[in-house]
């Protein structure tokens, strides 16, 4: 899915020069820029919040395992999760005993 946002960015882009240089002129081609800018800004904060927000909540069909580390990265506690019809694991924020 990412690949179609990177065509939509470049198609954006183009759109932005042909119309700043054509029609518009030297500011226009400006401010077309920062326009386009800031609306891939804003969808790809949007984006990255909705991927984080999904990767904080485990999936139902995955069950806790009793693997439980440190990420070496961030130092947060990490719980094994698998998909017991798949064998697929992932790793989410390990809860504490309240479910937090």
């Amino acid at each position: 899915m990412p690949d179609l946002y990177v065509w939509i960015a470049w198609a954006i882009a183009a759109l932005a020069f042909l119309l700043g240089t054509q029609v518009l002129g030297v500011a226009g081609l400006l401010a077309a820029l920062i326009v386009a800018l800031c609306v891939l800004t804003l969808t790809a904060a949007a984006l990255g919040r909705r991927a984080r927000g999904r990767q904080t909540r485990p999936d139902p069909r995955f069950e806790a395992t009793d693997e439980i580390f440190r990420d070496p990265s961030s130092g947060v506690p990490t719980r094994v999760y698998v998909d017991r019809r798949t064998g697929e694991r992932r790793y989410w924020k390990a809860r504490d005993r309240a479910g937090r």
